[in-house]
Parts: structure tokens; sequence; C-alpha cells
């Protein structure tokens, strides 16, 4: 699969798989300012479908790497343990910005996450996952992690996601989750508690 570019950067441990296609490319509200959001499709979906197989990028005008989430494919093979979870995204830390994981401690890696999507025979996928995740020492309230798959690929990178102490669930708008899209579209329920209100 072909790597993400952004700005002339090329990440190789962040792919897009070939055939895939830009079908949203506009700017959103994260933490008080604009981002550019990228919603990547399989050429038979060259259209905008929520809950189907995807790819989202979130960048800032420098070419900031914020988010990359890729829910493309069934995905078998054992889930990595802690210290392989870890070292993959230590990895991918030096890849995308070795300054801002100076900023960052270590502190468990998560089981028991999984993604969905809905392929094309109308069947609901599930991507099992571990995070490696992070706090930001810099940033209060600021988490990172990275979201491995079977065989410890890269599913998922996410930084500056703030969380709001006092409502006991996420802060940062979550336009990487198409469930969180639709409520704030007004055509689904609001999330619960730990994601964040749309």
């Amino acid at each position: 699969m072909p790597p993400l570019k952004i700005k002339n950067r090329t990440y190789p441990d962040l792919q897009i798989p070939a055939g895939y296609q830009v079908v949203v490319d506009q700017l959103v509200p994260r933490n008080g300012q604009q981002v550019h959001l990228l919603r990547y499709q399989p050429a038979n979906l060259p259209e905008e479908a929520l809950n189907r197989e995807h790819v989202t990028v979130i960048y800032g005008e420098n070419g900031y790497l914020y988010s990359y989430n890729a829910l493309t494919q069934p995905q078998s093979g054992k889930l990595p343990t802690e210290k392989q979870a870890f070292d993959k995204a230590e990895q991918i830390w030096q890849e995308i910005d070795p300054t801002y994981r100076n900023e960052l401690e270590q502190l468990r890696s998560l089981t028991n996450q999984e993604r969905t999507y809905v392929n094309d025979d109308g069947e609901t996928v599930t991507i099992p996952l571990v995070w490696a995740k992070y706090a930001n020492t810099v940033k209060d309230g600021s988490y990172e992690w990275v979201g491995l798959g079977p065989n410890n690929q890269v599913v998922e990178f996410e930084r500056e996601s703030y969380w709001d102490f006092s409502a006991g669930r996420q802060k940062t708008e979550m336009w990487n989750g198409d469930d969180w899209i639709l409520a704030r579209r007004g055509l689904g329920p609001q999330l619960s508690a730990p994601w964040p209100a749309a």
C-alpha cells in the first residue's frame, strides 16, 4: 500500500490503500483552531459514505499531523504485546515528530479496543486494537496514542486529544468517528461518555 503524504512529507507506516481517493477535503474546528480533514475511500465509494471503509487524516495548515485512522480491510493475526505495541509506537513517533515525543510519558497499553465498519455486503467488520497510550507532560489534559491491530499494523495515530475532567469525557472534536459526525449533523444520537459530545 502507498504511504500517506502531506505537504511533501511521507509517512511510511501510515498507509493509504491503492485505489483510494479523497472524497472529503474541508476545514473543520478542532481544539479551537481550523484544521484540514481528509477522507479517503475506495473507488467504488466516490462520495462520503459514513461507517463504510475509509481512512481519515487530520492535519494543520503547516502539515502538522494530528490524526490518522484507517478502517480499510479485515485483519487477522495476533495482537501485539504491550512491549511490541510500545516499540512500534516509538518507531511511529520518530517517523512523525520526535521532538513532540519528548513532551510525552508512556502510560500503559489498553486492550479490548475495537473499531468497526460496514463492508460492501452490509456486514460489520470489527478490527481489534491495542493502544499504546501516552500523556503530555507540557499540555495538561492532552493524551496521545498509537492504535495497533493484528500483526502490529498501525490503525490509528492521535495526538492533542484533550480530556474534559469535569465531564468525564473527551473534549476534542472527533472528526475521525463517523457516529460522532452523524450526531453533530443531528442524524444520530449523542454518544455517551467517554466519547465527546457533538
